[in-house]
């Protein structure tokens, strides 16, 4: 019996029947928005039902990112052959699903450098967005199907022009598929090709050439690259999560985030007795109102005693910002770093920056000498990974981009102490 699980969408694109159909190794380049995750997770679950004793697993740089594709896998398996799950204490659980032929789909974040996903023998890796992927997972990862003679699938956008992904592309035992958004678009049945069309001219608008072209047209840039180098960040993940000492002061830095999908973040560096930096503590922050987020901090500060808060006051961040200017224990050391302020150029002869470059220049000077150590969350790796700075070669202009930035905005804005901390500025205040 051959198991085909239902294709849920109105039309399969050719590119999504290609995929279906192909056997062995490809790379999927995807513009955003075009059913990358729909099509391969039923090519996964067709893969588990037909393929008897077989093992899998979808990695990716952290939980979130695998977890998606994993989900919509096991919908479709649900919707259609339900009793191919088994149950009881093999019941599907929220990162690996067994059948009942004994395939087994599992799901993990690679961490910094793949060890965690080390233990397993496989018949097959998926790699979601695999240009966010630490270089050092790809050689620790590939050798658990030497005995099986496994495929990978690898997904994502076009992002990387060096690495190990770059270099898959003249590899002859690759199928390499490049999915256009605008093609994809024009083919849709309507509603759907209004709607596509429609966010498409939207984001046209919003980004850049390049970063338009990269994110929806399946097209590297040569001319962007990653700020902060793979083997900086494994070089500075060198910092564990320890209790408070009195004998150090703290800094904590603030990127809030409103109440939707949008992700804050808390990040709490040590000042060390040299004056470099150690951070000891990150905190994610979701679905808080400016209020809860204000308290979080208000309660990390009864804790670590900052001697100063530095925090994002740009959109919902305000609000945080004025409740803090509102608290008798933090007004005189919270400070607002606003990606859009200018710095100050003494001499005010030099043309000013933004200073939202001061701040991840600043940070990645004091990686490259060694003046920070920084936690070993796969969350901040991920962030720092993630930034790129694209030179316009007309303007020579430098923008920087980020597809998830909130560690390294809170990261950047406690760091940012180090390039004050030979003022020593304090403020008192006299009853009168």
């Amino acid at each position: 019996m051959t198991y085909d699980c239902k294709w849920t969408r109105p039309n399969l694109d050719d590119w999504q029947k290609q995929v279906l159909e192909h056997k062995g190794n490809f790379m999927l380049f995807c513009g955003r928005q075009v059913g990358k995750s729909e099509v391969v997770a039923l090519k996964i679950a067709n893969y588990l039902l037909n393929n008897p004793n077989h093992k899998l697993l979808i990695v990716s740089g952290v939980e979130r990112q695998a977890s998606g594709l994993y989900d919509r896998t096991l919908h479709y398996i649900e919707d259609n052959y339900r009793n191919m799950l088994k149950s009881g204490k093999d019941r599907p659980l929220k990162t690996e699903l067994k059948l009942k032929n004994g395939a087994v789909l599992i799901t993990e974040p690679v961490g910094i450098d793949g060890a965690s996903a080390r233990r397993h023998t496989l018949h097959g890796i998926i790699f979601e967005e695999m240009q966010l992927i630490p270089e050092a997972a790809f050689s620790a990862l590939t050798p658990m199907m030497l005995t099986t003679g496994g495929f990978m699938w690898m997904l994502g956008t076009a992002w990387a022009t060096e690495g190990y992904v770059y270099d898959r592309l003249n590899d002859k035992d690759f199928l390499v598929i490049r999915v256009n958004s605008e093609e994809v678009a024009e083919k849709r049945p309507e509603p759907g090709r209004t709607i596509m069309l429609k966010h498409l001219e939207s984001e046209k608008k919003r980004l850049s050439a390049a970063d338009y072209a990269q994110e929806y047209l399946a097209i590297p840039q040569e001319n962007a690259r990653q700020i902060f180098p793979d083997s900086l960040i494994a070089r500075c993940q060198t910092a564990s999560r320890e209790e408070h000492l009195k004998e150090y002061e703290y800094i904590c830095g603030v990127d809030p985030a409103g109440l939707g999908d949008d992700e804050g973040d808390i990040t709490i560096l040590k000042i060390l007795e040299n004056s470099d930096l150690q951070q000891v503590e990150n905190e994610i922050t979701k679905e808080l109102l400016t209020t809860q987020t204000t308290s979080r901090i208000l309660e990390f500060h009864r804790r670590y005693d900052f001697k100063k808060i530095y925090v994002d006051d740009g959109g919902v961040g305000f609000g945080v910002f004025s409740e803090l200017l509102t608290s008798t224990d933090a007004r005189y050391i919270t400070e607002a770093l606003n990606n859009s302020s200018r710095s100050l150029d003494i001499s005010d002869k030099k043309k000013k920056g933004i200073l939202k470059e001061d701040m991840v220049f600043n940070l990645l000077t004091m990686m490259e000498r060694g003046n920070i150590k920084l936690l070993q969350d796969p969350e901040i790796r991920e962030s720092l990974k993630s930034y790129r700075f694209e030179k316009n070669i007309d303007t020579k202009e430098v923008k920087i981009t980020s597809t998830y930035n909130h560690p390294t905005e809170a990261l950047i804005r406690a760091a940012w102490y180090y390039q004050t901390k030979g003022l020593n500025m304090r403020v008192f205040s006299i009853k009168i």
